[in-house]
């Protein structure tokens, strides 16, 4: 059942991007740190600097030629806009300032939630494999892989939820309304930290339940107790 869901999983993201790039286009030029416009763009697996606009070179880089440009427009060739480019045209729409997300943050939260996701599907294909071949329960070392990778999709979700959050910053309503004017006047600042850590206690107490639960129930003898033999009928 994994297989499927995750390869899905894998596909519907990857083409999410080409929304993205129409409705936000400077939360994809974030999340590869692309800061000036580009056709046949690269997407980098992993890279040192180039973060900020003082410096947007960065120092080591590993690519996948015209990956971004798929990503975003569906296309290998497809045109990318920059981060530079994007900051002008929403300067002359809504007025000065500085429009530009936290790059560094978004960047690799989009590389967490894309290998979390990648190694789910990996994971299950494998498994999938060995179970066809009637050898998975004979890999010890794989069924703990297999414990491990329970932990992975929350790890995917957090990250996908970072990206999603950070990536339209500053807006908390893309084009319309900014996140520092977002609160309401009548609610104070020591309302708004009591409110979040709340939030954060809660999630907290549901992660602990959920672990403590699955290591119970995970941790159970699945193992059919034998029927009791059942009382001889009187013959009359």
């Amino acid at each position: 059942m994994l297989v499927p869901v995750a390869c899905v999983n894998l596909w519907f993201g990857s083409h999410f991007g080409i929304l993205v790039e129409e409705l936000q286009p400077m939360k994809i030029a974030a999340s590869e740190a692309q800061w000036n416009t580009c056709t046949h763009c690269p997407f980098s697996v992993m890279q040192i600097g180039g973060f900020t606009s003082q410096d947007p070179t960065p120092s080591f880089s590993i690519e996948i030629p015209g990956l971004l440009s798929y990503l975003a427009t569906g296309s290998f060739s497809g045109q990318v806009l920059g981060l530079n480019q994007l900051n002008a045209q929403y300067q002359q729409m809504y007025g000065p300032g500085n429009y530009l997300p936290p790059v560094e943050v978004i960047y690799w939260a989009m590389r967490a939630m894309a290998g979390a996701g990648t190694l789910v599907a990996l994971v299950a294909v494998f498994a999938a494999i060995l179970y066809w071949r009637r050898r998975l329960e004979r890999w010890r070392w794989f069924l703990w892989v297999g414990v491990a990778t329970m932990f992975v999709p929350f790890i995917a979700t957090t990250a996908g939820w970072v990206l999603t959050e950070m990536g339209r910053q500053p807006w908390i309503v893309q084009g319309l309304l900014e996140t520092a004017k977002a609160n309401s006047p009548s609610v104070s600042t020591t309302w708004l930290v009591t409110s979040l850590t709340v939030f954060v206690l809660l999630y907290v107490v549901l992660l602990v339940a959920d672990i403590w639960l699955m290591r119970r129930y995970a941790g159970r003898d699945l193992t059919a107790e034998p029927e009791e033999a059942a009382e001889p009928v009187p013959a009359y």
